[in-house]
């Protein structure tokens, strides 16, 4: 209830300034946390600071008593020549696979239980909030079995490395007794609507704002931080309405943490038609204004890296290094399958800090009680608000979309070039780069057009384009960006995500099969058919900048 409310006043704060602002509800597979006792029974008997972990299975009333198996990152290849069968496993957080995959590989490799040594500051004793729900939204019927079916606790990164050092001498008996609950339950998450002109021609296109309200109690840089640079955005935004040239909606993700993206996922399953007509770009705001950050950060899909790198030099400048890359699956970026361009950017620690904190990217207070108000930076969360309402500013703004897609047509060549080296091509996949190097000169033409036309008195040319830039993105982004196609979603950090091109994972299974065997030859028919996924996607790309062409 107190969430709801919460909800409401910031519906209420959003109608203040002049947006259409409501409660979108949505049913899911939710989770409530339970209670945790874990110790070490053998070699010697020692009982263990722990959090039970949310959506997974209880122990058995009187608990569980198991061999403790290491391993590792707690990817596939760490399982190989162990056997962990009714046994609980001892993995460390971090993204090499992300939690949720690693819990998911252990109920797939038969353990009973997992149990998740934190990331962060060695021999530090911080415990993690954790949820291992792994499917992405609602299960399907498809899915439903993929949710892992085992018992989780959280331990200090301290407390695990204390056990690998036993380990070291023999076998290690742990004793677990977890408590848990998973149901179906609604909840509630706050849209705002900010409407361009209908004077606008592209009032219709709108570019998604968002950041998700549930949190790890305190949860201060992750997320409040995040949605009060959203509230901001929304109130300057609004002042300046009848300047905008695209609408803007403000999106406040319910269900992020424990349900796995469901408030993102419930929006696109509920708003798709629109979406996949209208949608501008997806833009995310998680995890700013962090104390002690050295550089600025870019994740970006090819087609916004040089817009968003021309908003970072107008907002950082010089005063940080600003660190770019290609954006992955994590956080809600649930837009991947239905093709729109995303981006996500904020402060964060070089490379050498992440190392020394075995991996976590966003702090070692990430997910535990010190998240507080004294990890936030002011002037890093006044940068942080400067470059994202600059970038949302311009977006809605600009006459022709920023979308370029030389970086997308080259990321796409070269993704294909990697995953198809060295390997049997029983499938003639190779007609996919042949169908990228005639795309290329389509794509070369429209960016130059695109170009030419910015800052154009054109109104109706500029619609004509930016309405192409859509369709465009639809075709070419759920070919590198999705492991299931334009349709579904794939579960959170599943392993084929890893791939050049997660959509062809199967070519690896047929290169390790019998070439003669019954494998290879279903493998090949799938193979097959995935090409013309592609290569339809491909010919569909290049028909739309035809048409555009023939009419300009």
């Amino acid at each position: 209830m107190r969430a709801k409310k919460l909800s409401s006043i910031r519906c209420i704060r959003l109608n203040s300034y002049g947006l259409e602002a409501y409660l979108q509800e949505f049913e899911t597979y939710d989770s409530d946390l339970g209670e945790s006792h874990l110790e070490i029974v053998s070699p010697e008997r020692r009982v263990l600071k722990s959090l039970p972990c949310t959506h997974i299975e209880p122990t058995p009333e009187g608990g569980y008593t198991s061999e403790l198996i290491d391993v590792g990152a707690g990817s596939f290849a760490d399982y190989e020549g162990k056997d962990v069968r009714g046994k609980i496993v001892l993995a460390e957080v971090s993204y090499a696979p992300s939690t949720p995959e690693k819990a998911r590989i252990a109920s797939v490799m038969g353990a009973a239980g997992i149990l998740l040594m934190n990331w962060g500051r060695e021999n530090e004793p911080d415990i993690p909030w954790r949820g291992l729900k792994a499917v992405w939204g609602n299960p399907t019927p498809e899915t439903w079995n993929e949710i892992p079916r085992l018992f989780g606790v959280s331990i200090s990164r301290g407390d695990g490395m204390a056990i690998r050092e036993l380990m070291k001498n023999g076998k290690v008996e742990v004793h677990a007794k977890v408590s848990a609950k998973r149901e179906w339950r609604t909840l509630s998450q706050p849209i705002g609507w900010l409407r361009a002109p209908e004077t606008s021609p592209d009032h219709e296109q709108f570019v998604i704002v968002s950041g998700h309200i549930d949190s790890w109690f305190p949860g201060v840089t992750d997320n409040i931080t995040g949605d009060a640079v959203m509230m901001e955005i929304a109130r300057v935004l609004a002042a300046d309405r009848a300047k905008l040239r695209r609408s803007v909606v403000f999106c406040f993700w319910n269900g992020h943490e424990v349900a796995e993206a469901a408030g993102s996922t419930y929006f696109v399953d509920s708003h798709w038609e629109q979406i996949n007509r209208n949608a501008v770009a997806y833009l995310n705001i998680d995890s700013v204004g962090m104390k002690d950050t050295n550089e600025f950060h870019i994740d970006s899909c090819p087609e916004l890296m040089g817009f968003s790198k021309a908003v970072a030099d107008g907002a950082i400048g010089t005063a940080l290094p600003i660190v770019t890359g290609n954006l992955d699956r994590f956080g809600d970026q649930s837009f991947f399958g239905i093709g729109v361009n995303s981006s996500t950017a904020r402060h964060g620690f070089s490379k050498d800090i992440v190392q020394s904190l075995h991996g976590a990217t966003i702090g070692w207070y990430n997910h535990t009680e010190h998240d507080t108000i004294e990890i936030v930076d002011e002037a890093v969360l006044e940068s942080d608000t400067d470059y994202w309402t600059r970038f949302v500013h311009d977006l809605a703004s600009v006459d022709v979309l920023p979308q370029r897609f030389g970086p997308r047509s080259a990321d796409l060549r070269e993704r294909f070039a990697r995953m198809l080296e060295g390997r049997r091509d029983p499938a003639e996949l190779d007609r996919i780069t042949k169908a990228l190097g005639a795309l290329d000169r389509d794509i070369a033409w429209f960016d130059s057009y695109l170009d030419g036309l910015a800052g154009s008195a054109d109104a109706d040319k500029a619609s004509r384009a930016n309405y192409a830039v859509l369709r465009l993105s639809r075709q070419l982004t759920f070919i590198t960006g999705s492991a299931c196609g334009k349709y579904g979603q794939d579960s959170y950090g599943v392993s084929t995500l890893a791939e050049p091109v997660p959509l062809l994972a199967s070519l690896n299974e047929f290169n390790a099969a019998d070439p003669d065997g019954l494998e290879a030859k279903l493998l090949t028919t799938k193979l097959i058919r995935l090409r013309h996924t592609v290569t339809d996607a491909i010919a569909l790309a290049s028909g739309i900048l035809a048409d555009l062409r023939a009419g300009v």
